[in-house]
């Protein structure tokens, strides 16, 4: 299946057919299982022709296709290949209207659910005459005692306003098409989308990169996505080319290769214009995407909180604002005949006003998660508890730092931005001292703008930090631009002049004395060598991270009179007692200040350390 318009289409006005291509390709509201752009759009569509229309969307929400149909049915035949066995579910979930009114699915629809193993058959009711949704279903498979998908179950109808109750049909999905994945053979790769890399090396990158390297960390996002890389290009130009990015030639190789291999998809390494893209997927028939756009798609996948899916559909909102672009008089009005007649609303101006909408209300749920955040942060320091950023790039090994020094249980995996939400977890001494470890998310060059901004709430936690924990992997060859990049994004956020230690991690995969001394971070930094997988060098950290904060911290012994009861409180609520007795003479205490807190009016009371 390659994203395209399919069906009856020559029933169909010409405007509201290109109205309808814009969606194909596209992500929309991660998370929802009917994304409300696309039931807007099927509804509007379905009202203005009066015959059936259908979408076929993936788990990321990307729009593979639209399907045109009479007013009984749409056709979906050859639309999806079924090579994921017949264990599998295929991935696609479709959503469709019924002009009629009716909100159930009709014995054609049990039957391409059941022939296609499509994730789940949506059907949206459609008044014709109101323009509007009359109700939604949702039919899903079941497994039958052989594993198969013979069963189905439907749930509704709903009024529209109760979509959201069919978001958990995500996990419940993943969670049903991998119940038999032990009983198939292997998991056949045709899954992944084949994808072509290209990429562009320019004068000033040189003595950076080399073809050989240009296109690595670029590959690993491509995998990270879900997509087979099966074929990379990369050329050496003094500039980008203002129409395609790399040189006409080489869009034609590309096309050919592609041809070669079944490929699909063209990843770029840079991100691009909207033009550029039209113009690269003229040259070469594939699907273009750019950087920016593949490190939206992997957030847009790996975000589990509703702050990360807010501020992800931040960026990619923001993202989509800026590409807007018309396809000149067919995009004049929304609709056409009678009644529509005067200035109308174009469907870019459709779409801006939409998108600045969906912005605002992004920015006042931000808002509000924020003051939260801001609560915290507050009580935190109000309490006093060190708190301890750790920072670096993706897949560094931040998470599984987090883990050896605390005990914990985040998510570590060897992939980039496995871990996207900020976690935090309690460090607790020996002597019963609390700090706080916050891990923050990946970094990575060429890091989109609207991304940083959408996160700032959650990075600011590097501001505020009494101490910063630079994670690099001291595998990579590419350590030392890895370092600087970070070190660029510290300082944009407006912590670049924290104190700072480097943490040299996955020295297992390589002796310190083969990293490169300029790898070792900034020349005023104090690097440590670890490797979180064999605990080499943690307890060096760890005591390097505790006497960080103990540096400021004051001894003492003091006798304090029965008579000056304040001056005893105050100790306790504003340092550490080690020890103490009641005699005669008064109360004898022993422990540590910090140094802010201690009063030269203490001095007088002080006393030989005698008590054990």
């Amino acid at each position: 299946m390659t994203g395209k318009i399919y069906g009856n289409t020559s029933s169909v006005r010409k405007n509201l057919l290109e109205y309808l291509d814009g969606f194909i390709g596209n992500v929309y509201s991660p998370g929802e299982f009917l994304p409300v752009e696309i039931r807007d759009a099927l509804v509007l569509a379905t009202s203005s022709a009066a015959i059936e229309f259908a979408a076929l969307i993936d788990r990321k929400n990307r729009v593979e296709a639209i399907c045109v149909g009479n007013s009984e049915s749409v056709n979906l035949e050859g639309l999806l290949d079924t090579r994921r066995g017949d264990k599998r579910l295929s991935g696609i979930r479709l959503w469709h209207t019924h002009p009629n009114g009716a909100s159930l699915p009709s014995e054609v629809d049990i039957g391409s659910l059941k022939s296609l193993r499509l994730d789940a058959c949506g059907v949206i009711g459609v008044n014709v005459d109101e323009e509007r949704a009359t109700g939604i279903s949702v039919t899903v498979l079941r497994r039958d005692g052989e594993g198969l998908f013979t069963e189905y179950e439907t749930m509704g109808p709903e009024p529209v306003w109760r979509v959201g109750q069919f978001n958990a049909l995500f996990e419940e999905l993943a969670r049903i098409d991998g119940e038999a994945a032990d009983a198939l053979p292997e998991r056949l790769e045709e899954d992944a989308e084949k994808a072509i890399l290209c990429g562009v090396i320019l004068p000033a990158d040189e003595k950076k990169v080399t073809p050989e390297t240009a296109l690595l960390e670029l590959k690993e996002l491509a995998r990270t996505a879900g997509a087979e890389v099966v074929g990379e290009f990369v050329q050496r130009r003094p500039s980008h080319d203002p129409r395609f990015y790399i040189g006409k030639g080489i869009a034609r190789e590309i096309s050919l290769k592609a041809q070669a291999l079944s490929a699909t998809l063209l990843i770029v390494d840079d991100e691009l214009s909207a033009g550029t893209v039209r113009n690269l997927e003229d040259a070469t028939g594939l699907r273009v995407i750019d950087r920016t756009t593949l490190i939206l798609d992997i957030f847009a996948a790996r975000a589990k909180s509703r702050e990360g899916r807010l501020q992800v559909e931040m960026a990619q909102q923001k993202y989509r604002l800026t590409r807007l672009t018309g396809k000149g008089i067919a995009l004049s009005r929304l609709g056409g005949g009678i009644g529509t007649r005067g200035p109308g609303e174009s469907k870019l101006t459709a779409d801006r006003n939409y998108i600045k909408r969906r912005i605002s209300f992004l920015e006042d749920e931000l808002r509000k998660v924020s003051a939260v955040r801001d609560t915290l942060r507050k009580e935190r320091k109000k309490n006093e508890i060190p708190q301890v950023a750790v920072v670096g790039y993706t897949n560094a090994g931040k998470s599984s730092l987090l883990n050896a020094l605390c005990n914990g249980d985040v998510l570590a995996e060897n992939m980039l931005f496995a871990t996207l939400d900020p976690s935090v977890r309690r460090l607790v001494t020996d002597d019963n001292k609390d700090f706080l470890i916050i891990d923050t998310v990946g970094f990575i060059k060429k890091l989109p703008h609207d991304l940083v901004e959408a996160f700032k709430s959650t990075l600011e936690e590097l501001k505020y930090a009494d101490l910063l924990l630079h994670v690099v992997d001291g595998s990579n060859p590419d350590a030392a631009n890895q370092i600087e990049v970070v070190n660029e994004i510290i300082k944009e956020l407006g912590a670049g002049g924290k104190p700072c230690y480097v943490v040299v991690n996955k020295m297992d995969l390589l002796p310190a004395s083969e990293l490169a001394a300029d790898n070792t971070g900034p020349i005023d930094a104090i690097t440590y060598y670890i490797s979180t997988k064999t605990g080499e060098g943690m307890d060096k950290l760890k005591e390097a991270v505790i006497g960080f904060f103990s540096a400021s911290e004051k001894d003492f012994s003091l006798l304090i009179p029965y008579s000056d009861g304040k001056t005893l409180s105050y100790l306790h609520d504003n340092g550490n007692i080690d020890f103490e007795d009641f005699s005669g003479n008064g109360v004898y205490v022993r422990g540590k200040i910090d140094v802010k807190y201690w009063k030269s009016d203490f001095s007088k009371y002080e006393a030989k350390d005698e008590k054990n």
